[in-house]
């Protein structure tokens, strides 16, 4: 209670009142020993339950003491190399390549036109169709072609009627000249007269044969087996002579036309093998030949233009496909060589780093060439075959480097 602010008589409770009283009677206040009791009895149960889980093997053991270890002495570090950085020498086959790119197209097309003028009265075709040499694809109307060769024949039996009478004369008046019974004019006027019923009739002969072929060219046939690719006329149209039908392709062979720089071209001969992927056909190898050779570069270009020919089993390339490929202008059977990466060079000359155990050893060798496209070097070193070798271009490994090779 402050001393300095007494509680007034009417607020106090009676036990603050009795103890005012007792202070100003000078008398010193009992204090309250409860607390103190109680708090002896927890220090109390405290101890008790300590002592029973002693003896009862409730307390978890102390922890041993840890000897210290003496510091073991730096390791040499080991490099582990992956599957894919090393090689084993082997001998192989080497080629230097050349890449080309270029497009697919039938190494036969043809475009049918009409040979004669008439209506269309059968189409049998769609683009896309495959054909037979000689299979009918469309049919022309054949009423008036077949009038205009009777009448050519016509003509043309009259006036071979003529030309026996004309000759009948002509034999009549040599006699008659012989025999003096004629004037000398008259076999030669006979002659002229034989001489022109020939002509007409040769051109009448001419004009039956014009009219025979019109009329078989009113079948139009195929002239290969192939595919086809265009069909521009319906059945029902008046098509004039000239007029576009059909576009066929042959698909059994097809072309790829590339192109190759001019400082190449000396390299290139017919002949040469190629080996091409082709869009779409992920990568499956298809083989092809040079089969020639432009003359001539590209106006306005430093490339000349080259063709291959290439089979077509079962039809699945078509014209206009994209193709990539190399043209193998050498090829050395059994040679050895090494990844242009795992060839190292320093002031000693050219070496490898071998794998000899767990480490790796300087192995000097001797390059011969480039090869793959420069991505492989023909080595003359035999002692080499057979070792595994860094193949990667790991700047950072050196000669007696301890290594470790992944499984």
């Amino acid at each position: 209670m402050n001393m300095q602010n007494p509680k007034p008589d009417w607020a106090m409770k009676k036990r603050e009142k009795a103890r005012a009283e007792a202070i100003a009677a000078g008398e010193k206040p009992k204090r309250r020993k409860w607390p103190w009791i109680v708090l002896l009895l927890l220090i109390a149960a405290a101890g008790g339950g300590y002592y029973y889980a002693q003896e009862n093997g409730l307390l978890p053991e102390p922890p041993m003491p840890v000897a210290e270890e003496e510091p073991e002495a730096p390791s040499e570090p080991i490099t582990r190399l992956a599957a894919f950085e090393v090689e084993t020498v082997e001998p192989r086959t080497l080629t230097d390549t050349l890449r080309v790119t270029g497009s697919l197209t039938p190494a036969r097309q043809v475009h049918l036109s009409a040979e004669v003028s008439a209506r269309l009265v059968d189409v049998n075709v769609r683009a896309g169709d495959a054909v037979s040499e000689g299979e009918t694809l469309a049919q022309f109307d054949v009423a008036a072609l077949t009038n205009q060769l009777a009448q050519a024949q016509s003509n043309a039996e009259a006036t071979r009627a003529q030309v026996s009478q004309a000759q009948t004369d002509f034999e009549r008046t040599q006699t008659l000249v012989e025999r003096d019974l004629a004037a000398p004019n008259a076999l030669d006027q006979a002659r002229t007269g034989l001489e022109q019923v020939r002509a007409q009739l040769a051109a009448q002969e001419t004009a039956v044969e014009t009219a025979r072929t019109a009329l078989e060219k009113a079948t139009v046939t195929a002239p290969f087996d192939g595919v086809i690719a265009e069909r521009q006329v319906d059945a029902g149209a008046f098509v004039g002579t000239g007029s576009p039908l059909f576009t066929i392709v042959d698909l059994a062979s097809l072309e790829f036309e590339a192109t190759v720089p001019v400082s190449r071209s000396a390299e290139i001969a017919a002949g040469q093998r190629v080996a091409l992927k082709v869009e779409g056909f992920g990568d499956r190898i298809f083989d092809g030949e040079v089969e020639r050779i432009s003359p001539m570069a590209i106006e306005g270009s430093r490339m000349l233009p080259v063709f291959v020919t290439l089979g077509n089993p079962g039809g699945q390339l078509r014209g206009g496909m994209f193709a990539s490929g190399q043209i193998a202008l050498d090829r050395k059977e059994d040679a050895l060589s090494v990844p242009v990466a795992a060839l190292r060079r320093d002031s000693n000359g050219a070496y490898v780093l071998a794998i000899d155990g767990d480490r790796l050893e300087r192995v000097d060798v001797e390059p011969v060439r480039e090869w793959a496209d420069g991505t492989r070097i023909e080595i003359a070193d035999a002692a080499l075959e057979g070792r595994t070798i860094v193949a990667a271009g790991l700047s950072q490994l050196r000669d007696g480097q301890k290594i470790n090779l992944a499984e």
